[in-house]
């Protein structure tokens, strides 16, 4: 009994002392490797509540997309210089939105275990949407960190034959020590959409009796796509003592090793359809499937600029060897084997330049020939009381069009060609200087493209007889006040021809109230933002290939999108959340909201979502 009497005294102690140690205050430090044998490019956690209602992985990747309306589906930006070819596979490029490749994993350091999970859902009656993401990363001790990242969308689609889901991820690790220092990464992307070739006829959707879901539609068809990949980097640093007993590189050597699959079918359910102008398969139909597996052994060298104390830069040199193995109709499997060489010199610390040139070329194999040379350089000073930055980019590339360009069979297409190498040089600049009520910025590109490979209406892939050009400007001038912000993004594109089809104009604006509320206890956004572009002859999506081909009979554009919405940060409980209502203008606006030709984006949606992220 004397004992039971303590324990309530001995709990109240416990408690008291439990309340005076100081949690260690969380530091996630964050970074991803832009290449094989670069230095990482260090990274903020985003954590922002500002914009929560606008982000998904399509407005993160374009601020316009042609696309089939949904949140999953074969993608092409609608801005040229935002387009990506993240692998060496041509039917991949259409799902670059929604692959998570070994240049997208950020590796971490954190002083406390830190995750975040998010949910986005759409609200309307037998179309709903889901978006779920989740992240995870803490560290083991003070060298070895783990960590996850998960993506789960769902759509079911407001058209016939529309819905889509995906599924990626990655599973990563890291050890960093003093001279030897490990990253590696597992990912996954699976993705499948149903394909419907676009509506019937466009002025069906200007019909009010009909329901969306009963709008005719001219295929049955469905595709899925799928990319794997394995990624180690580890490196050895040799040391050296300063005079002041600071141990800093001078050589260091790395090893990457990299393997990705990936794998894309496309399938119909009915032989009878007549979309397609060929069909070869007797009485049955056999899934369309191509596939890309390919490995890199890289090896480098680099001589660290911080040993270099007379000139600040480092040097690297680096071999690698690349091996593909591509599988069309079985037995259809061709092996090739590349090896390439490169060099770099590099500054990537310093006040006031950063600098980087690169270059490789492939010296054996089915590449031979083929070369890319690149280089960038950043400014920064002060002027007057902010700071000024100067940032320019510029390459020259010599490629190998993709071996599925020169071969390919499948049940409505089939081709041998003999394409010449696709030659391209871009040259661009961007200068910003932010203050405190005015955040202006300016990107300036320009590229050619000789030999450029394109496909157009329900064709196969051709090569252009002349060089093409585009030139761009893209604005930002983004106004703050104490209470009212209005973003500004306005975006003009030329191209020298209509083997490039793009808007002349594209303009997004949002204008919202930012404030705290309830003793800064929570802060709050409620605004409405609007989209647009011009008119155009927008790229066609070409289903059974999973390809945007040009044409010049219909046009899409000028209709704005709208969308109002409240948005909410709870500081304390590290909680945001939302509610929106999205294209809120369909309802009262003509109906000619389409983002590909016969291909209409979603009416108007009620979407709400909430995000926590969780310290310690």
């Amino acid at each position: 009994m004397g004992k039971t009497r303590w324990l309530p005294v001995l709990l109240l102690l416990t408690l008291q002392v439990s309340a005076k140690v100081k949690l260690p205050k969380t530091v996630v430090r964050s970074w991803s490797f832009a290449d094989a044998v670069q230095l990482p490019d260090t990274q903020s956690v985003d954590s922002s509540f500002l914009n929560f209602p606008m982000r998904n992985a399509q407005y993160d990747f374009s601020v316009l997309n042609s696309y089939n309306g949904t949140l999953v589906s074969p993608l092409q930006p609608a801005v040229y210089f935002q387009r990506t070819q993240k692998t060496d596979f041509l039917f991949g490029t259409s799902y670059d939105v929604y692959t998570t490749t070994a240049r997208d994993v950020r590796f971490c350091n954190t002083t406390t275990p830190w995750s975040n999970i998010s949910y986005k859902r759409g609200f309307t009656t037998y179309h709903e949407e889901h978006d779920l993401h989740f992240d995870f990363t803490g560290n083991l001790n003070r060298r070895i960190n783990l960590g996850t990242m998960l993506n789960y969308t769902d759509d079911a689609g407001h058209y016939k034959n529309q819905a889509g889901k995906t599924f990626n991820g990655s599973v990563f690790g890291s050890y960093d020590g003093n001279h030897y220092s490990l990253y590696g990464a597992f990912l996954f992307n699976t993705l499948s959409n149903f394909e419907n070739g676009g509506l019937s006829k466009s002025s069906d959707l200007q019909n009010e009796n009909l329901m969306t879901d009963d709008l005719p539609v001219s295929l049955i068809g469905m595709s899925g796509y799928r990319y794997l990949s394995g990624y180690l980097n580890h490196l050895y640093s040799v040391t050296t003592m300063t005079k002041d007993s600071v141990e800093i590189p001078v050589l260091t050597f790395r090893h990457v090793f990299e393997t990705s699959e990936g794998t894309k079918r496309y399938v119909e359910r009915d032989t009878t359809q007549t979309f397609y102008a060929n069909h070869f398969w007797n009485d049955t139909i056999a899934p369309d499937t191509a596939a890309v597996l390919t490995i890199n052994n890289t090896l480098s060298v680099t001589f660290e600029e911080a040993f270099n104390r007379h000139l600040r830069f480092g040097i690297t040199a680096w071999a690698r060897d690349e091996a593909q193995r591509h599988v069309n109709i079985e037995p259809r499997e061709k092996w090739s084997n590349n090896v390439f060489v490169g060099g770099a010199i590099h500054k990537k610390t310093g006040r006031w330049i950063r600098y980087q040139a690169d270059g490789e070329v492939c010296l054996l194999g089915r590449k031979i020939g083929e070369f890319a040379v690149n280089g960038k350089v950043g400014l920064g000073f002060k002027l007057g009381q902010d700071s000024l930055t100067v940032d320019a980019k510029a390459f020259v590339r010599n490629e190998t069009p993709d071996y599925f360009l020169q071969h390919y069979y499948s049940s409505h297409y089939r081709w041998d060609n003999d394409f010449r190498r696709v030659y391209r040089y871009r040259v661009g600049g961007e200068v910003a200087y932010p203050t405190r009520w005015f955040v202006p910025r300016l990107n300036v590109s320009y590229e050619t493209v000789h030999n450029m490979i394109y496909f157009a209406g329900l064709d196969g892939p051709a090569q252009a007889d002349r060089a093409v050009s585009v030139l761009a400007a893209d604005l930002t001038a983004n106004i703050t006040t104490p209470w009212v912000n209005l973003d500004n993004r306005i975006i003009w594109q030329y191209a020298s021809s209509s083997l490039i089809p793009l808007p002349v104009l594209t303009l997004y604006h949002n204008l919202y109230y930012h404030g705290s509320w309830f003793r800064r206890a929570m802060d709050a956004q409620i605004g409405v933002d609007l989209s647009y572009h011009t008119s155009y002859y927008a790229p066609y999506l070409n289903a059974a290939l999973g390809q945007f081909a040009v044409q010049d009979r219909v046009t899409v554009g000028n209709y704005p999108r709208m969308n109002v919405y409240a948005s909410f940060f709870v500081k304390r409980i590290h909680l945001r959340f939302f509610v929106q209502y999205q294209h809120f203008n369909a309802t009262f606006m003509d109906r000619k909201y389409f983002s590909m030709p016969y291909y209409p984006t979603n009416p108007d949606v009620f979407r709400a979502g909430l995000a926590f992220h969780f310290y310690n």
